[in-house]
């Protein structure tokens, strides 16, 4: 019981202390390149507002300083191409896709590529690969695992990240199964937020990227994440439909980029 109590106060202060950093992000010494999600986009004149996901791949705070391979990579453009971006931490990405899609921000990095993201966005090139898994909780041993298998999700409840585009491989996957999986959407929570409901036990069973499941496992040993949703994936940037003019010129400067001892120094780091 002691354990379970522990571990239950260890989730709760990581979710406090996200929940914090997202609405403080604007305050913190980092504030000419980072601003607070509760602010918005729309800055205006030639500065490119970059919404960017909080998990622990993409953008995220370790030790008071911000890190994160989606930030570092926009900051990168940002200074060879001369152009002034300022980054929005977001957890909900379905919201943020309506951000995107009215033009409060210009840019959402990044998704998983579906033929659903392609019809409503413009897309890049593919920044990294990555594959979604099942995230559930075992012991040490495996043991407690309930599910296996693909087959062993028939009539389960899985919860994603509200807006993920997880829905749609899970629903693929029902069909793939001759099953049911029920998907349920949780408003504003993030991936990483996701997943420590799983830890904690609030919830039995979600799907997410697997650098993000690998990243908070390593926080959460209870974590399992061997069960592969999808194959690999492209992991892509979206970008307002009005605007094919930005969405061209990174294009080009990251064709150049990624050839780059710089892409590959952050592609180990992350």
């Amino acid at each position: 019981m002691l354990k379970t109590k522990g571990r239950y106060l260890q989730i709760s202060i990581y979710i406090m202390i996200l929940v914090a950093f997202i609405f403080v992000m604007g305050i913190t010494r980092n504030c000419s390149k980072i601003a607070a999600t509760s602010i918005g986009g729309n800055s205006g004149g030639d500065t490119i507002d970059i919404a960017i996901i909080y998990n622990p791949n993409s953008l995220y705070l370790k030790d008071d300083s911000i890190m994160g391979l989606n930030r570092d990579i926009a900051l990168q453009f940002s200074n060879e191409e001369k152009i002034p971006v300022k980054i929005w931490p977001v957890a909900d990405m379905e919201d943020a896709m309506e951000k995107l899609d009215k033009g409060i921000f210009d840019v959402l990095a990044s998704v998983p590529l579906d033929n659903n993201i392609k019809e409503r966005f413009p897309t890049s090139q593919s920044i990294f690969l990555d594959r979604l898994v099942l995230v559930q909780s075992c012991d040490s041993s495996g043991a407690g695992m309930e599910v296996k298998s693909s087959l062993d999700l028939n009539g389960k409840t899985i919860t994603i990240a509200s807006g993920s585009p997880a829905a749609n491989r899970i629903k693929n996957l029902a069909n793939e199964i001759g099953g049911e999986i029920e998907i349920l959407e949780a408003d504003g929570l993030s991936d990483e937020l996701v997943c420590m409901k799983v830890a904690g036990g609030e919830i039995l069973f979600a799907v997410v990227n697997e650098k993000t499941a690998e990243s908070i496992a390593k926080d959460f040993p209870i974590l399992s994440y061997d069960n592969p949703i999808s194959f690999s994936q492209f992991q892509v940037w979206l970008f307002n439909p009005n605007d094919s003019v930005l969405l061209q010129n990174f294009d080009k400067w990251f064709s150049v980029f990624k050839e780059t001892d710089d892409y590959s120094t952050l592609l180990k780091k992350y």
